[in-house]
């Protein structure tokens, strides 16, 4: 039988930013989005054995933590462009592309938060619109629906 530690250190290690920006999404703050995440693994260190599917059961357990953060917040705070984007690239490139990430994080901002987490979870988390209904407990034309809608809105919003 496989160690649920080790489980949760391989999914942390491949998911880690992934995991980040959603609770990212639902917090809008970097600290609040770390608390959630270590809220999430401390917590499944005490499972008896490992889920059938252990990435959507951690990308549940951060949504979760995310929105347990979210609440014990006392006011909203803005979301932070630099945390949405792999920085992987170049110096000379991130100058050219922060404009557009500054327009694209305050864009998402303006989605409701079912569209911009299905968009965030979707794009960033790699998660499928089939783990997305099964972590968020919605039928899949829900989850459809808030990410054609949260990407036809980014899309005006981009092109004004």
């Amino acid at each position: 039988m496989k160690s649920i530690r080790l489980e949760l250190q391989k999914i942390y290690d491949e998911y880690a930013r992934q995991f980040f920006t959603c609770a990212l999404a639902i917090t809008r703050s970097r600290e609040s989005a770390e608390d959630a995440i270590h809220d999430a693994f401390y917590r499944s260190f005490r499972l008896k054995e490992i889920p059938r599917n252990l990435k959507a059961y951690m990308f549940r357990s951060v949504r979760n933590a995310a929105i347990d953060q979210r609440r014990k917040q006392a006011r909203i705070v803005s979301m932070s462009d630099e945390y949405i984007f792999n920085s992987t690239v170049g110096p000379q490139q991130l100058l050219e592309q922060k404009l557009t990430k500054k327009q694209l994080a305050n864009a998402l901002l303006e989605l409701s938060d079912d569209e911009r987490e299905t968009i965030v979870q979707h794009l960033y988390a790699d998660l499928t619109f089939r783990e997305i209904s099964q972590l968020r407990s919605r039928p899949m034309g829900t989850i459809t629906s808030w990410y054609h809608r949260g990407l036809s809105k980014l899309r005006q919003r981009l092109e004004k």
